[in-house]
């Protein structure tokens, strides 16, 4: 995390400048809470995605509401708000371009909108610049949805005996594929610089 964020948070949770091993802890619940949240929706959205081949709106919409909640009770969305809203309007306008391009669903679209709300950026650091962050952090989940996505159909169509429906992928588990890339790059990153 960064050390302004760090400030602020410490500064939140500590008024008197005396604080214990306990109250340092909160700081590490808050982003699990949204990690946590994040991956569980995208779990259930993924076992709809991968079963049915859809996504019902109304879980989608849960999901949602979910995610708002857990971003306003934990105070990210008040704490970072520039990563919010960075990252919020990166995801909202190149969903749109990908959805009218053919290559996201609405369920898709609408899946990482939920995340966005959730879990906007990388959770358990932070960038200075929180509108680069938003900016990247959106990017990279959306390109490693669509890199698995791509090899996922180019595998399928080697095998001549599936119809067209059938090799397009899932994408939303390939979401959660991102999500999970983007969160574990700060630990990846450390191993490989400290060790």
């Amino acid at each position: 995390m960064s050390e302004d964020y760090k400030r602020q948070r410490v500064s939140k949770i500590c008024t008197t400048g005396d604080c214990n091993r306990m109250q340092l802890d909160f700081l590490l619940i808050v982003p699990t809470i949204s990690f946590a949240t994040a991956v569980i929706l995208l779990l259930v959205f993924s076992f709809f995605d991968v079963r049915e081949r859809k996504v019902s709106n109304g879980l989608l919409s849960a999901g949602g509401l979910v995610g708002c909640v857990v971003s306003i009770l934990t105070g990210h969305l008040f704490i970072l708000p520039f990563l919010y809203l960075s990252t919020l309007s990166f995801v909202l306008a190149l969903s749109y371009v990908l959805f009218r391009l053919g290559a996201l669903g609405g369920a898709d679209v609408k899946a990482l909108i939920v995340v966005t709300l959730t879990s906007p950026g990388v959770v358990y650091a932070h960038w200075e610049n929180q509108i680069y962050e938003g900016v990247m952090i959106g990017a990279i989940e959306i390109l490693v949805m669509l890199f698995a996505g791509y090899l996922y159909s180019q595998i399928r169509r080697r095998s001549d005996r599936t119809s067209s429906e059938e090799r397009a992928a899932p994408l939303i588990p390939l979401l959660l594929v991102g999500y999970m890339v983007v969160q574990t790059m700060p630990f990846i990153l450390q191993i490989l610089l400290v060790g």
